[in-house]
């Protein structure tokens, strides 16, 4: 199978946003997002990079690094999907060695926080170098603090 990476458009972040998986949804309604397509729309536009992943003929995955509004020496890499399984997900997480190399030299350190009931999140994020700091309430649900510096 193979992976192509395109620009975001309109219609593929309204497919991506229908077809996300259970996981993805429940930490964005935690983080306080009102829908998946407001969480892809503003994920996108606050981005520095961000990208959409095909498969199967389909936009499965939409990710990206924005910068921290605190610091813009750290940035925010996210990813929104439709759940890729099985040898999808081994090749998602080659592209995304690629893109994580290609964002490091920008930022002094990359982090992100995920709801702690989503494993796939944690390993995606553990098998890209990550690793997990701190765990923090926010609106009664425990997150994940997770680094890498380069």
């Amino acid at each position: 199978m193979t992976i192509t990476i395109h620009a975001p458009s309109t219609e593929a972040l309204d497919t991506i946003a229908s077809r996300m998986c259970a996981e993805d949804v429940a930490e964005l309604y935690a983080c306080g997002w009102s829908s998946p397509l407001k969480a892809l729309q503003e994920s996108v536009a606050a981005s520095r990079e961000s990208y959409v992943a095909y498969w199967d003929g389909q936009p499965q995955a939409a990710f990206g690094v924005a910068d921290f509004s605190l610091d813009t020496n750290l940035g925010v890499p996210w990813m929104l999907s439709t759940g890729p399984r099985g040898r999808v997900a081994r090749e998602f997480i080659e592209t995304s060695h690629q893109f994580i190399a290609e964002w490091s030299p920008l930022y002094s350190a990359l982090f992100n926080f995920v709801d702690a009931r989503h494993l796939r999140a944690q390993r995606w994020l553990l098998s890209l170098g990550f690793r997990p700091f701190k765990v923090h309430d926010f609106e009664g649900h425990p997150f994940i603090e997770f680094g890498r510096i380069p």
